[in-house]
């Protein structure tokens, strides 16, 4: 009974929006890098807003791999 709570729908479906998070915070980061190539006025800001949302992926990370 203790280990059913990972195979319970609402934790399947809390670590599948986790996971999905994860992977719009790594691609938003992506993009930003990508951005600031052509911008470079703003580079140094877009990189660090990157840096951050690639941070924030690998919390969630931690979360998933608790499943």
């Amino acid at each position: 009974m203790i280990e059913g709570w990972r195979t319970s729908p609402m934790v399947i479906e809390i670590a599948r929006r986790i996971k999905d998070t994860q992977i719009f915070l790594r691609m938003a980061a992506i993009e930003l890098r990508r951005i600031a190539e052509q911008a470079p006025d703003i580079a140094a800001e877009l990189r660090n807003v990157a840096q951050k949302l690639e941070a924030e992926a690998e919390v969630l990370a931690c979360f998933t791999l608790l499943k």
